[in-house]
């Protein structure tokens, strides 16, 4: 089972440089890249050979002593922060490289906070312990200190021993611990392996890469299970290929996946890539452990779960400050729009925004060497000059204090209602969603979908419309109506609880900080000590370098990001600034924010927090400060017990309608009358009309009755997307996997028998696109038809077409999962069903003929 790497470090600790070694002493490389000479194996952007940076995360792959391996770099700047902990995403193992002479730096720090909440198993190489001054202690100390008190040198078993009653244990008795307790400590995130040496002399290389091997054998024989198990995967990245193709890269976790196989979105899968630096191989399968890019889905993102595994969380890293795109050229901001979203699905961290009022386009950015990049990748791939100007940091929000916000969604025919209970984080914490609702009050699927609705954008606060964080989201109450509740109207009632809540506890403004360190003369340290104070950041105490000083803190974005110009011009060029770590907290002058902002909350149509009520057979818009004092269901704040709450029906003197009825008959009536005719004048001469009664009574009409012509319905067709519904259909796949024909046999053997139990003309399309000279053919079987295409054209094309021409002639209804196949069919006016969906059909007429006639 392939085992995945990650290099990761602070920006010049050598990581490219490791990642040569290691693919030179495994035999992938005849010779040892440079970075500095553009001749890495893994750097192969134009941009990283030209800067000498690593700026895409890219792998190799390769085998070592029989163990396959994938080894990913990632880039170690900062601006690039976002690539790298995407990367995690996809790593079994991190190595953390530190330099041997620098120690642990800031952005060190972070790096290893991302792995301990990705719980990523981590081991260190310091690197660069070669050089004059490298003090091997010092640097150990320093680990301890910073990252972890359990880093020790692989080599001091005595103090690995520390860490584990069991290694104690096999210590004491035997004086060694063996290989695969230090394996199991370590993939436990017990113990973090340190081994010291040079990446550019090759030293230690060698047994860091048998380290890399043995506990690769170990963790692959714990997780070997996982080749048969269920179907899992993420997606880590997305790179754009131009001309709307696009590449999605995804870490199997569990089971396998297959060339023209279906994700569990709908979309097919064109080709499986392996790349190993700028080349790869086509594959028809890949398995679990294996990190490959997929060709042909379209929807995918960054972040995706498939199968068995969960979508992503929103990253830790984002970017916070906001530039806009102004162009140097003709370009038309409006048209060049639509081309530039292509780098948003590669990084949906930039947050591509087109301003329809202003007519301009904004990115949210790192800094400044990621604004130079891009630049480059826009002219260079979109032939558009254009410049980056900073339109200021980006803020957030959170809510000032706990409460619980209510949504109420019931125009005609559509009922929801969501309670949301809302409480303010610690700052740093995120969005987090949890459950506390009997599903007696509330079904699972509603809860399900209810967590959906709050994760799927990013919700807004009420003081300037910023997005919000660091709030705990709790489902408290809810309810759905048995016949007219769709999806989409808890969607509604999910997102104006939320605005409820917001509008009623109020919000208050974050503002981004960064750490910093700044090293110069040590004459000035108290200008910039002043200078900190005033931007309302803090610091440590100074540290004396000898000659110069080194101060660490905190400081709010808005003022240091820009302090570089400022150090340099007092210091002669000899001060020097690092930001890193981007978080946010309480905003030191909200009211200035707030003024200059201008955000005014209820004129927000995009995020409204009033309910819609149904009054009377209409909708009633009911305002968000009386929405409580109107909703279904006993506010969490106000139940005095639960037992009260379980005995008493739900507050059912507001409802409209019960659990098995709609509308009273009054007002059914009232619907009715006004429906039929409201088209009628006050006094109509003949006709219907209500005079002083209430009641409508006839009066004299010469109204002649004319019987409706009859209306035949329409001739209905089913038109089946063959191979589609085979390979989403598992006991087809099982058959297809040992011979195609009789996959096809079986799936035209069951159409044949749903035929004889609907209505329906059944047409199967199969593929034989690539048949060469194929024309297109049909032919009866039994009792439904089957299509063979012609060459060079898919199924696809042939179904699209037979619709467009025969939709408004006849009744279609065409079965598959393919989602942009889909999109053109709803255009032309057919049905979809999708393959799940008929093979759910096709399970549920054959049990209904069982029970109707007896049959076991």
């Amino acid at each position: 089972m392939n085992t995945t790497w990650g290099i990761l470090a602070h920006v010049d600790a050598g990581k490219t440089t490791l990642s040569e070694a290691i693919l030179y002493n495994a035999g992938v490389l005849a010779d040892l890249g440079r970075v500095d000479k553009g001749s890495a194996f893994l750097d192969t952007d134009e941009q990283e050979k030209n800067r000498g940076i690593t700026i895409f995360s890219k792998p190799a792959v390769f085998e070592y002593m029989g163990q396959k391996l994938t080894l990913l770099d990632t880039p170690g700047h900062v601006d690039f922060a976002t690539e790298t902990e995407r990367a995690i995403w996809a790593l079994d193992f991190a190595i953390l490289l530190i330099s041997g002479t620098d120690g642990v730096q800031a952005h060190t720090k972070t790096l290893f906070s991302l792995l301990e909440k990705n719980n990523v198993p981590t081991i260190i190489f310091i690197n660069k312990a070669d050089m004059a001054g490298f003090n091997q202690d010092f640097v150990i100390n320093d680990l301890k200190e910073k990252l972890s008190k359990s880093c020790h040198l692989l080599s001091n078993q005595e103090d690995i021993a520390m860490e584990d009653e069991a290694a104690m244990e096999e210590y004491l008795e035997k004086e060694q611990i063996s290989n695969y307790r230090i394996y199991d400590m370590v993939l436990d995130r017990k113990l973090f392996p340190v081994i010291t040496g040079s990446a550019l002399k090759n030293e230690n290389v060698d047994e860091f890469l048998s380290f890399m091997k043995g506990i690769s054998d170990h963790y692959s024989n714990e997780k070997s299970g996982l080749l048969n198990a269920d179907f899992g995967a993420k997606v880590y990245k997305i790179e754009s290929l131009g001309r709307d193709s696009r590449l999605t890269f995804i870490k199997l976790s569990a089971g396998s996946i297959k060339v023209k196989g279906l994700l569990p979105n709908g979309e097919k899968i064109d080709q499986i890539r392996i790349y190993s630096g700028n080349k790869y191989n086509q594959v028809d399968e890949a398995k679990a452990g294996d990190v490959v890019a997929l060709v042909g889905p379209k929807n995918t993102f960054a972040g995706e779960g498939f199968g068995t595994v969960e979508n992503r969380p929103e990253l830790n890293i984002t970017p916070v400050l906001k530039y806009k795109l102004e162009f140097l050229d003709d370009t038309i901001p409006r048209l060049a729009y639509p081309k530039l979203m292509a780098f948003n699905d590669e990084d949906a961290s930039l947050n591509v925004k087109w301003n329809e009022s202003l007519e301009e386009i904004t990115f949210n950015l790192m800094g400044e060497v990621q604004t130079e990049i891009l630049l480059n990748r826009i002219e260079t791939e979109l032939g558009i000059k254009a410049k980056f100007t900073e339109a200021g940091v980006l803020y957030k929000e959170t809510i000032k204090e706990p409460v619980e916000g209510v949504g109420h969604f019931e125009p005609l025919r559509h009922y929801a209602e969501a309670h949301i209970l809302m409480e303010p984080l610690p700052t740093g914490s995120g969005i987090e969603v949890e459950s506390n609702v009997s599903t007696d009050d509330l079904a699972l699927n509603w809860q399900r979908l209810i967590t959906t609705h709050i994760l799927e954008r990013e919700h807004v606060g009420t003081a300037i419309g910023a997005p919000i964080t660091d709030v705990k989201f709790t489902i408290v109450g809810g309810r759905a109506h048995i016949k007219h509740t769709e999806g989409g109207d808890f969607r509604e009632a999910t997102y104006r609880a939320i605005r409820q809540g917001l509008m009623e506890a109020g919000t208050e403004i974050l503002e981004p900080y960064f750490d910093f360190e700044i090293t110069l003369p040590s004459n000035q340290i108290g200008r910039v000590m002043t200078d900190i104070e005033n931007m309302g950041g803090s610091f440590e105490v100074p540290e004396d370098l000898g000659g110069e000083s080194r101060i660490t803190g905190v400081a709010p974005a808005v003022g240091i990001r820009n302090y570089q110009a400022t150090l340099v011009t007092f210091t002669k060029g000899m001060g020097q600034i690092a930001l890193n770590n981007a978080h946010y907290d309480i905003c030191k002058n909200p009211q200035e924010v707030i003024d200059a902002i201008g955000y005014n909350p209820e004129a927000d149509i995009d995020n409204p927090a009033d309910s819609v009520f149904c009054s009377h057979g209409a909708g009633v818009i009911v305002p968000w400060n009386q929405v409580k004092e109107k909703c279904h269901v006993p506010c969490f704040e106000n139940k005095d017990s639960i037992d009260e709450m379980y005995d008493t029906p739900i507050n059912m003197k507001r409802m409209n309608h019960g659990v098995d009825e709609w509308l009273d008959p009054d007002e059914i009536d009232n619907i009715l009358r006004m429906a039929t005719h409201s088209n009628h004048g006050k006094n109509p001469k003949k006709g219907w009309h209500y005079g002083d009664s209430s009641r409508p009574r006839r009066v004299d009409s010469d109204y002649v009755y004319t019987a409706p012509k009859e209306v035949k319905p329409r001739q209905k067709y089913l038109l089946v997307d063959g191979y589609n519904l085979i390979y989403a259909w598992p006991e087809l796949k099982e058959v297809l996997n040992v011979n195609l024909d009789g996959a096809r046999g079986k799936l035209l053997d069951i159409l044949s028998n749903y035929k004889a139990m609907t209505d329906y003309e059944v047409i199967a399309v199969f593929d034989a696109y690539k048949v060469k000279g194929h024309e297109v053919s049909a032919s009866d079987y039994l009792n439904i038809h089957q299509v063979f295409t012609a060459e060079a054209q898919t199924a696809d094309a042939y179904i699209e077409r037979f619709t467009h021409e025969h939709g408004k002639k006849y009744d279609i209804t065409v079965v598959t999962s393919d989602y942009l196949e889909q999109i053109i069919i709803r255009g032309a006016g057919a049905r979809l069903i999708s393959s799940r969906e008929f093979i759910e059909e096709v399970s549920r007429r054959a049990n209904q003929l069982r029970e109707e006639y007896d049959i076991k």
